[in-house]
């Protein structure tokens, strides 16, 4: 007997990654595997940078990572960027060992066109500058999809924000995270002094907690025990510094089958301690696990952007999903 875990994607015995001839993470068969490039075969140009950042045992590799940008111009005092969440699904037998590496269903068949595309209606829609930025191993960047919440994904994330934020100029970001999106997000605001808004939507923020609440419905093994040097956003709250230009928005939904809203609150709750201002509400999400709150993120980040107060932008995350969703729109 097997069962699926949605959430949880490439957390023991990652497949071997392929080569980059002719292959690419675009793919099904590459998000499954990983693609390694050299950085001879990622050329410094608009639409992807190289970013860097070491494993564990110090042994540092770099990744290209691309991005899907529209309404960009010479010089930008503020962009809207999103941060997608995982595509992998994985299957575990009774014992917990890995037996079938497959693709979410969210994954659909994306392309540079449909991604590019989708950006350009995004940033028509918010007003701003809006910015797709693949992660490790996804569409079209290279790297190990499974190698996701690591403290390495993370630094490569911000690695490549600020390649980007430098060849673009871009002197103010309003960062949107879905789910497993969430730990490089959280990393970020530890990191830079440049994030204005900040929106957790649905997000991964604090593993033990989540598993707490996940109580007998989290079948197989936990997250903490089967990552490898993962970066806990909860555990992380004491590097986030206090800022009254930063507001950090969180949204979840009641239902939410694969990541509680108790978790999500939980690091509210941590970020307020740290004195981070924090608005967090419940919405509703679209899908079966009640789980997809990525545009309500994106818009709640264009609207901090646009100087909206918090309580005005909390009612508008609580009006649901689904009146936000674009035709084409990626989130």
């Amino acid at each position: 007997m097997t069962w699926k875990i949605a959430l949880m994607a490439g957390l023991l015995c990652a497949p071997l990654p392929a080569m980059a001839q002719g292959y690419s993470t675009m793919s099904h068969e590459g998000l499954r595997t990983g693609v390694i490039l050299r950085q001879s075969e990622c050329p410094d140009r608009p639409g992807q940078v190289w970013a860097s950042a070491p494993y564990p045992d110090g042994t540092v590799e770099g990744v290209c990572i691309r991005y899907y940008a529209a309404g960009l111009a010479g010089t930008n005092p503020k962009a809207v960027a999103f941060i997608h969440g995982n595509r992998l699904n994985q299957s575990y037998d009774e014992q917990g060992r890995l037996v079938r590496v497959g693709v979410s269903d969210s994954y659909g068949n994306p392309s540079e066109e449909s991604l590019q595309r989708a950006a350009e209606a995004q940033s028509r829609a918010l007003g701003h500058p809006f910015i797709i930025v693949a992660r490790p191993g996804n569409y079209g960047s290279s790297g190990i999809a499974s190698e996701q919440f690591r403290r390495r994904e993370v630094a490569l994330m911000n690695a490549a924000l600020e390649a980007i934020k430098q060849r673009h100029r871009i002197e103010s970001f309003g960062i949107a995270a879905q789910s497993g999106g969430g730990p490089s997000l959280a990393g970020m605001l530890a990191a830079r002094s440049d994030i204005a808004c900040a929106a957790f939507s649905s997000a991964l923020t604090a593993l033990r907690e989540r598993e707490e609440a996940m109580g007998n419905a989290a079948r197989g093994p936990r997250l903490s025990q089967t990552l490898v040097d993962a970066y806990d956003p909860i555990r992380e709250v004491g590097s986030i510094q206090a800022s009254d230009r930063r507001r950090v928005f969180i949204v979840g939904d009641a239902e939410d089958k694969l990541i509680p809203y108790a978790a999500q609150q939980a690091y509210a709750d941590a970020l307020t301690r740290q004195g981070v201002k924090v608005t967090a509400t419940t919405s509703t999400a679209v899908g079966s696990n009640r789980h997809s709150l990525g545009a309500t993120g994106q818009r709640a980040v264009g609207w901090c952007l646009d100087g909206l107060q918090d309580d005005e932008i909390a009612t508008r995350m609580r009006q649901g999903e689904a009146g936000y969703l674009l035709p084409g729109g990626f989130y």
